[in-house]
């Protein structure tokens, strides 16, 4: 009776551990490997999130190259130095996977966009590898993703866990500025280009939305998308509060103060021009960071009305999210102080007790 028994016990062992599904953001059913030891990030922000979920980048096996400007300008390179060997060829322009690269990075499983045609989605699905979509969008579809990278890597609480934290927060700061009446909203513009060609963010881009949430009114929501727009158009939206890129490295508000052609904006002559900060990921698109990032919103639009503290906000959040313990100098260097420091009330509000 002995052998059939352990017969049997040594067969259930040799059978593979049944594979989880997911949804993903394309609706799609995805069926996982039973364990992922390489992952691909092809959308840019994925990396640092799968570092965020993963407590490092130690099954990350290959990401987007525009990932790499978060070591080179951000703290990523801080809190994870050894992610800057991690291969970063297995996209190239919009995001069109390089199949050969991704093939050889031995990946078990993908992210891709999931909204910019099944061309960039195919490729990677001919290699048999499973790939799960995201949407881009509004910044809330970023609580998603962490949902989708804990599954992914077996860690769904943890994802779950960050999720939570990302909706709690955002839906605090969207209850306190809820009751702003719309004639104390300043004007705000969003530049996703500056030094080659002004490039403003209109309606559907998710700092419309960031914007509208903190407390804000976009100026440029009557055009789509991302839209070229000249200084003529500026001068008649008249922004009270300009926000600069972070795709533009070292792109800095002196270099709008010093342009005598908008030395008419509103947020020009009042020094309220300001570079989004840069920590684990840009604080401009959706990320893991992004209630940070309308928490510094919120503050910069309605100083008056800015919840103290964000510097503690931010170091309890960079414990929670990477297990990295904030420095001062980390602090000032996220929210760029030293280029940031000589705009209308920064000091007063991001520069800490000692400053």
């Amino acid at each position: 009776m002995r052998r059939p028994i352990a017969l049997l016990l040594a067969l259930l062992g040799a059978v593979p551990a049944l594979a989880a599904q997911v949804v993903d953001q394309s609706g799609r059913s995805v069926e996982l490997p039973a364990r992922v030891e390489h992952l691909v990030a092809i959308p840019i922000p994925l990396a640092s999130m799968i570092m965020a979920v993963d407590g490092g980048p130690q099954r990350l096996a290959g990401m987007n190259s525009a990932s790499r400007a978060d070591f080179e300008h951000g703290l990523l390179g801080r809190m994870y130095p050894q992610a800057q060997q991690v291969p970063s060829q297995v996209a190239g322009e919009g995001f069109v996977p390089n199949v050969e690269a991704l093939a050889a990075t031995g990946a078990d499983l993908v992210f891709q966009w999931g909204d910019r045609g099944d061309d960039i989605v195919r490729p990677i699905s001919a290699l048999g590898i499973p790939v799960i979509t995201l949407r881009y969008g509004d910044s809330a579809l970023a609580a998603g993703w962490l949902r989708l990278v804990g599954a992914a890597l077996g860690k769904p609480e943890r994802g779950e866990r960050l999720a939570q934290w990302f909706e709690a927060r955002s839906q605090a700061i969207a209850t306190r500025t809820s009751t702003i009446p719309a004639a104390q909203r300043p004007r705000v513009l969003y530049l996703q280009r500056t030094r080659s060609g002004l490039i403003a963010a209109g309606a559907g881009t998710s700092m419309d939305g960031d914007i509208r949430l903190a407390g804000g009114s976009n100026v440029a929501a009557g055009v789509p998308g991302f839209a070229p727009v000249d200084v003529e158009q500026l001068l008649v939206w008249d922004p009270q509060v300009v926000l600069l890129n972070n795709f533009e490295p070292g792109l800095a508000p002196a270099e709008l103060y010093g342009d005598s052609r908008l030395a008419g904006l509103a947020a020009v002559r009042e020094r309220r021009v300001y570079s989004y900060p840069h920590g684990g990921f840009r604080w401009d698109p959706p990320s893991q960071e992004t209630p940070l990032a309308l928490d510094w919103l919120a503050s910069l639009f309605h100083p008056e009305r800015a919840e103290p503290g964000l510097r503690q906000r931010i170091t309890e959040a960079y414990q929670l999210l990477y297990g990295y313990a904030m420095g001062p100098a980390d602090l000032d260097d996220l929210l760029k102080l030293a280029g940031n420091g000589d705009s209308a009330h920064y000091r007063a509000l991001f520069a800490g007790e000692a400053r």
